[in-house]
Parts: structure tokens; sequence; C-alpha cells
């Protein structure tokens, strides 16, 4: 931090944008779901010394509206300025000790917009401030939903030309396509090295994600993720104990560490599931990652999203030992807005960090502005 003084890293002004990157086509998760709108809500902090900041997460289009992600920073915005990045823990703690809502979405972007001007005025990339583990991580790449089988197999054919060395598969969520999908992918793609993960976006029965869950057992599978709702602990970790695949949360829903450590302890999951950009932010996701190891447990971050929320996540993943994958959306291109230096996967099937301090990514500033369908400011 040469050259600048303590006073120039109080915080001076933060701006909230709510996009719809137009890159970006009508989404869903599961085939029982209708296709919708995905929005990008950015943070842009700046310091009295010129040093910026910035976090994003992407949202959909709630039935309260697609600004309420968005609306959740006003009441808290002004509590930063006039704070030092130096003192970015102390002030997420407070942030955090005063919110009512249940999902803490605004505190932990803004204490990932802290973490990012800290990083930026040291001059390094943040990972390497919080322990740099390793310079690269393998990448999977995370579906869309589709229509049929075949339509599954030739997306593994694309991302294997790619270069990703596994796939997680967003279903149809019907159990009868998810196992005859999933045996055609391991029978096809099998000798291939190709692993693969299966997200049920919390939408199944307790029986048919036993049956989907021991059918898995004998595939190049490493996990089955959400089959049941996050908040059902006993029968998650009945599942467990029913099936011989790994069994994670969703990982958007138990965001305390308190909470975590009881799933933990009551056998719920087989890796921990959590996202810096809802959980609190990074030094709570640090703290989040050791209570697994503690645990003997991995921790696998929910890095889907646009260049900002991918690059918080690949940070952590990058300073911390514990992680076995990257996830990254593909086509790549629909989640590449406003970043001219976006997280690409390389010949050996692993993602670095971008170069350059803190988050290390080149945003285009004028193109959010302008695109903006809503701006918070406190200047």
């Amino acid at each position: 931090m040469t050259g600048l003084d303590k006073s120039d890293l109080e915080i001076t002004r933060v701006r909230v944008y709510v996009v719809a990157p137009d890159v970006t086509p009508p989404y869903r998760f599961t085939g029982t779901e209708d296709h919708y709108t995905m929005h990008h809500n950015v943070v842009r902090l700046s310091t009295r010394g010129g040093i910026e900041g910035a976090a994003g997460a992407d949202s959909g289009d709630p039935v309260d509206g697609k600004h309420a992600y968005a609306e959740a920073f006003r009441p808290i915005v002004g509590d930063v300025l006039g704070k030092s990045v130096l003192e970015r823990d102390a002030v997420t703690a407070a942030l955090l000790a005063k919110r009512s809502a249940p999902v803490p979405d605004p505190e932990s972007l803004l204490d990932i917009a802290m973490w990012d001007a800290f990083a930026r005025a040291a001059g390094l990339p943040l990972f390497r401030l919080l322990g740099g583990q390793r310079e690269r991580i393998p990448v999977y790449a995370s579906s869309p939903v589709y229509d049929t089988v075949e339509d599954y197999l030739d997306y593994c054919r694309l991302i294997q030309g790619l270069g990703y060395p596994a796939v997680k598969f967003h279903t149809q969520c019907h159990p009868a396509f998810d196992l005859e999908m999933t045996a055609a992918v391991s029978e096809a793609f099998g000798s291939s090295g190709l692993r693969f993960m299966v997200d049920l976006e919390q939408r199944y029965s307790f029986d048919d994600a036993v049956a989907l869950g021991r059918a898995l057992t004998d595939m190049p599978c490493d996990w089955l993720e959400a089959p049941l709702t996050d908040t059902d602990i006993d029968a998650y970790a009945e599942l467990r104990r029913a099936v011989g695949v790994d069994v994670l949360a969703a990982g958007n829903t138990i965001v305390e560490l308190g909470d975590m450590a009881d799933a933990i302890e009551r056998g719920a999951w087989s890796r921990l599931r959590c996202d810096p950009t809802n959980v609190g932010g990074i030094q709570v996701t640090m703290k989040a990652m050791a209570l697994a190891e503690a645990n003997g447990m991995k921790t696998e971050l929910q890095s889907y999203g646009y260049p900002l929320s991918q690059a918080a996540n690949l940070h952590v993943m990058l300073g911390v030992a514990g992680c076995t994958y990257f996830e990254q959306p593909v086509p790549i291109e629909h989640y590449e807005y406003a970043c001219a230096n976006p997280i690409r996967v390389e010949a050996d099937g692993c993602v670095s960090a971008p170069d350059g301090p803190g988050l290390g990514l080149d945003l285009d500033w004028e193109r959010i502005e302008a695109d903006a369908t809503l701006v918070i400011d406190t200047d």
C-alpha cells in the first residue's frame, strides 16, 4: 500500500446496479420450472484514495420484483461510509449482527467489495492474501436444462471438446428421465474419463433420491447435489446412509456457521456446499471451510454466475485448500457480461485467477451504468 495513507482507504461512495445482461438468454435450472430472466446485481465501492472494489451476484425474477435483491442494500449501504477497508472484518461483523433477512446477500457483497479494494491497495491478487494455497484448480461445466437424452450427450461432447474434465447436469427433475440420461452418459463417456455431478435443485422426493443415488453409485459420478430441501437435515442424513455417492446440499439456505456445524454433526452432507456471496463474505466462507476441514470434509463452493461472483469464489478456492472443482456455466459466453478478461478453461482443464490485484477483473463500468435498470448511489 505504498503511497496510501490510512484515510485513503476510507469508503466514500457505494453504488449498486441491476442489469439484465442481453448476452444471457432466458434460463431455468430444472425442467419443472419456467424460463426466467437472469439479473446481475453489482456493487461498486470507492475509497478516498481512488481505490475501488467490486462484487456481484445474480438473481432471477422473484415474485416481489426484479429489483428486490438490490433494494435490500438500500437500508445498509450508508453504514459502510467513512469506514476503512482495513477494518473490513469488523465492518462486516457489525452489518451481520444487525441484519434481519434470513440470507445475508447485501452484507456478503459489501464484504467482498471491501476485500477486493483492500487487495487492490496492496497490489496483490486476492488469493495471495487469503493464503495462496495453489495457482490453479480443475473446472467443471455447469449445464443448461435440455429436453432430450441426446441433447445431454451432445453437451458432453461439446464440453469435452472445450477441455472440461467434468460436467454438472441441471436436469429435467423427472426421475425416470434423469435416470435414463445419467445411465446414457455413463455408458457413452465412462471410459473417456469424464466425471459428472447431478443437481436436482431440491425437487426430489426421498424415495426418488434414494433410487437415483443408488444408481449413480456405480457411475462416474462425484456427487448428488440438492436432491431434497436443504433444511430437511434428518432426511439428508438418512439419504447419505442409503446411497454410495456423495450427497451435497444446494448451499443457498443454511448460511449460519452454527447451523452448518449442526448439520455436519448430524451427518447430513458428504461435502459442505456454500458461497461467499450469500454466507456473509470472504471471512465467513473461510471459517466455514475450516469447519468442514475439521470434520474431514471437502468444501465445494458454488461459483455459478457472472465474472464477479465467479472470481470471488475462485480466489477463495485458490487461497484456501479444500475444494475439488471450480464451477462454471457453459456456454460461458452467456455469462461474460461487461468483462474484458473473463475466467476461461485452460488446456489442462483448470482455471487460474485473472491477472492483476484484487479480483483481477477488467470491468466495463460505462456499459454497466448504461444498461442498469436500477442504481442505488450513496453520493
